[in-house]
């Protein structure tokens, strides 16, 4: 009778400790998912108050810095958490509608080679995190720090590497940091439009036949500000809006225009080991001028190869590839903010800008936050990095 109810107990407490085993670790493990799930309907519902939320938190981290100890790394923690929910909120919200032909071409590779879109992704990560990285590395020591960021620049030039092959030997679009707010701002300026042009259509000719409308023309100029120019060119379709999206980039073939596009890859790389070997010296110009000739050298044998294969030349191109080689040419201007350049020239510039502003009303203000992104600018390599 003992063995009896010893079984019965031993058989009840194996079955509530299988019920919990069972029921209450799948339902804590189903929170997650439920509560992704609610966020992503609260985003795709309210895309507009998400946006000015990340607005009004953004613009915290560009006063954060010097209002409290450690001020810069909490400051970035911010901008990376706030740049990666960006990112995945911008993911869950429709595509910008029609897209730009950069947004077309970007999306043809992702769809075309699953090696270009997983590259993309984690490249576009580490942008994201590189100097978070670096400033905790940093925390370890300076030699640690200058591990960390040879080894983050050599991971991004193989990622690079790896989605110009995976593109076809396409000239790199670079997606840089920030573009999905910039298509965000574009699909809510485009959805204004769109609400502007519903409100005017009550003005519009509806066909008596088919029931279309018809845009009312515009007054005489001088009467309601434009003209029938103006208004037939915001109806103008571009060549890129018609390109199908392999042909919005061309293929390098020829030699010298693989070698710029190589020497535009591993430029950062090559930067990052010259600081790390003269790391003891700030001021050397060494490293600053094998960058800035790599960069010189990449740029002129890019030059060089449109002219000698495109027919037509830079007016040849389309305006997907413009825009990057616009891109990359502004780009040079952060050499300015860089290595013996900056500790040499342009710190002092900016130190005397900003210590005549101390003491002016308003001004005073702008002078300390140019103070503070002074130190990031000195102390941090990835702060002023365009790739």
């Amino acid at each position: 009778m003992a063995i009896e109810k010893s079984d019965t107990s031993t058989t009840a407490s194996t079955s509530i400790s299988a019920r919990l085993q069972t029921q209450v670790p799948s339902t804590y493990l189903n929170l997650p998912s439920q509560w992704i799930s609610s966020y992503n309907s609260f985003v795709k519902a309210n895309a507009a108050q998400v946006s000015q939320i990340e607005s009004g938190l953004r613009s915290l981290t560009y006063i954060i810095p010097g209002r409290f100890h450690d001020a810069p790394l909490a400051s970035e923690s911010l901008q990376t958490f706030l740049s990666l929910l960006t990112a995945y909120n911008t993911h869950l919200l429709p595509s910008p509608s029609p897209p730009s032909p950069a947004a077309r071409y970007q999306h043809f590779c992702k769809l075309a080679s699953p090696l270009y879109a997983r590259c993309a992704a984690l490249l576009r990560t580490i942008q994201y995190t590189q100097l978070l990285c670096e400033m905790f590395a940093k925390r370890a020591g300076e030699k640690v720090r200058w591990r960390v960021v040879v080894v983050l620049e050599i991971v991004k030039a193989l990622l690079r590497l790896l989605m110009g092959r995976a593109s076809g030997n396409r000239t790199l679009v670079e997606t840089g940091v920030g573009d999905e707010r910039q298509d965000r701002r574009v699909d809510d300026d485009r959805g204004a439009l769109s609400v502007e042009a519903a409100e005017a259509e009550t003005g519009d000719w509806k066909m008596p036949r088919t029931g279309m409308r018809l845009p009312q023309l515009p007054l005489p100029s001088g009467v309601s500000g434009e003209n029938i120019t103006d208004f037939l060119g915001k109806r103008v379709i571009s060549a890129d809006e018609i390109k199908s999206e392999n042909r919005l980039v061309r293929r390098i073939t020829s030699a010298q225009g693989q070698i710029a596009e190589i020497m535009w890859v591993l430029r950062p790389v090559m930067y990052a080991l010259a600081l790390q070997r003269y790391q003891t010296n700030k001021r050397d110009w060494r490293p600053w001028a094998i960058g800035l000739a790599m960069e010189v050298a990449s740029r002129q044998f890019a030059k060089k190869d449109v002219k000698e294969s495109v027919v037509g030349g830079m007016r040849a191109l389309s305006g997907v590839e413009k825009e990057e080689l616009s891109r990359r040419g502004w780009g040079m201007a952060w050499w300015g903010m860089r290595g013996a350049f900056y500790e040499n020239i342009t710190r002092e510039y900016i130190r005397g800008f900003a210590g005549k502003l101390k003491g002016k009303p308003l001004l005073d203000l702008v002078g300390v936050i140019v103070e503070d992104y002074d130190y990031l600018w000195d102390e941090y390599y990835f702060s002023t990095a365009t790739l």
